[in-house]
């Protein structure tokens, strides 16, 4: 079976990985480096790509010629600028960086809330493209007059591996600057901002080819000269749903579960009612051509942030120890909203996201939480409960109704959260596979490569490799 480099960079890290879907390993793995400059936070992306090559490198040292492809997915929304000799203009900025605050009224008030979603199909979010290219035009116009080419992160990953530019349409469909309709820029808002329409270059589908890697890197990298670098699902939930076990011909719900949760179904054309605008679902592409119809859900990050604040107090978190107290705090009946935009931002002196948690749940009118445990209850029984919401949300809005979920990546080796939504949903959940966007990433290669022959048959051998847990509901 040939084998494959998957680059996955999360928020909090990146891995670099290589195998098939039957079986594969970690050639490096790394933090996605951000740093607080002069009040604002920026990605040390050159450190990133640093780390990126030494996990390729390490892989071809591994495997050789066996190794056919290279692929790229990342977050979204972020990008960097380049000029108009290719160079980055600037770092990028990170998406909770604090200057798009109040943006979306800004940029509501000048093109319509309503008109906005009719073309992009996009929940708002503080942290989309479109405000943060708001913001700097706003701050920074000179910085923006200077941009000849936007790249979303894996886009420029990918540039700098190959020299060639190419914009994959997943991860632009995290803009709200695409519109899925005409499978296009959304140029009427492009024009409507003032933002430069020379900015933005061809769309290209996920699997596309963009070129063997650049000499220069191959010669570094000790890799083949015929080794391809795809445009898989740039946007790391794409490939993640890519690898979503499902059966031919059966719709299938499912929770793309890391910092954030990413909840919701394949649609074949975009779902663009009052009643989504409403209730915050989203139209982003997946690599099939369908539409991902789905809800950004607050995740891990909550957990992630209150162990940090811990961590920093000098104290040993083990995770086995905590999910023990878990168990035994079960009787605690707080829990937060983690929709609340308040969960947003990280931990700072000012706000601690162990406070956040506490005065969420005094507001729904519940003691705040005591012990470790106890916080852990209220963030888990919290995602849960908006699972479910969410859930009912999407069958109203579909017509459709579904008997399980599935939970993918990361977040579902949390089995106590698995347990706890399926009796918040009354679903059937199956936990797997924890390395999905990985997986997916590695399929969309193997089709692109011809390596694969669908989609559906890379799904097909996920079923058969990997591990997948079952929890009913109590």
């Amino acid at each position: 079976m040939a084998k494959y480099i998957a680059v996955d960079l999360g928020a909090s890290n990146g891995r670099v990985i290589v195998g098939d879907v039957s079986g594969f390993e970690v050639t490096n793995r790394f933090v996605t480096r951000n740093e607080m400059i002069l009040d604002e936070s920026h990605w040390d992306i050159t450190y990133i790509f640093s780390e990126i090559k030494k996990g390729i490198k390490a892989a071809f040292e591994a495997y050789g010629e066996e190794i056919v492809s290279i692929g790229v997915d990342s977050w979204g929304v972020d990008y960097g600028l380049l000029d108009e000799h290719g160079s980055l203009i600037a770092l990028p900025y990170h998406y909770r960086d604090s200057r798009t605050d109040g943006m979306i009224e800004k940029v509501c008030d000048a093109l319509g809330k309503d008109a906005i979603f009719e073309r992009t199909g996009l929940a708002f979010h503080p942290f989309n493209t479109l405000y943060q290219l708001a913001a700097m035009k706003e701050a920074r116009p000179e910085t923006l007059a200077l941009a000849k080419q936007y790249l979303s992160i894996p886009d420029l990953i990918n540039y700098w591996l190959t020299g060639v530019m190419v914009n994959e349409v997943s991860h632009a469909s995290t803009t709200q600057l695409y519109n899925p309709h005409a499978k296009d820029w959304d140029w009427e808002t492009i024009d409507g901002m003032g933002f430069p329409r020379n900015m933005f270059g061809t769309l290209v589908p996920s699997g596309t080819v963009v070129g063997p890697l650049h000499e220069r890197v191959a010669k570094e990298l000790k890799a083949p000269s015929n080794v391809s670098v795809v445009a898989v699902g740039c946007h790391d939930t794409a490939s993640a749903v890519a690898a979503v076990p499902s059966k031919e011909g059966k719709d299938f719900l499912y929770i793309s579960s890391g910092t954030w949760s990413l909840l919701g179904v394949e649609s074949p054309k975009p779902i663009i009612t009052e009643t989504a605008l409403q209730s915050g679902f989203t139209n982003e592409m997946a690599v099939n051509g369908n539409i991902r119809f789905l809800k950004n859900i607050m995740g891990m990050w909550i957990q992630q942030e209150c162990v940090r604040y811990w961590e920093s107090l000098g104290e040993k978190i083990s995770w086995k120890e905590l999910d023990i107290e878990t168990l035994d705090s079960a009787s605690y009946g707080g829990y937060i909203d983690p929709d609340d935009n308040r969960y947003l931002k990280p931990n700072s002196p000012e706000s601690l996201m162990v406070d956040r948690v506490a005065e969420d749940c005094r507001k729904a009118g519940f003691d705040p939480p005591s012990t470790k445990g106890e916080y852990m209850v209220a963030i888990y029984r919290g995602l849960a409960k908006a699972y479910a919401r969410a859930i009912r949300h999407l069958e109203s809005i579909t017509g459709n109704s579904y008997d399980t979920l599935h939970i993918i990546g990361g977040g579902c080796k949390n089995e106590i959260l698995d347990q706890w939504t399926a009796d918040e949903t009354g679903l059937t959940v199956f936990a797997g596979p924890v390395e999905a966007t990985a997986l997916g990433n590695m399929v969309v290669q193997g089709v692109a490569t011809k390596s694969i022959g669908s989609l559906q048959e890379g799904r097909r051998m996920i079923i058969e490799h990997q591990k997948v847990t079952r929890f009913d509901p109590k």
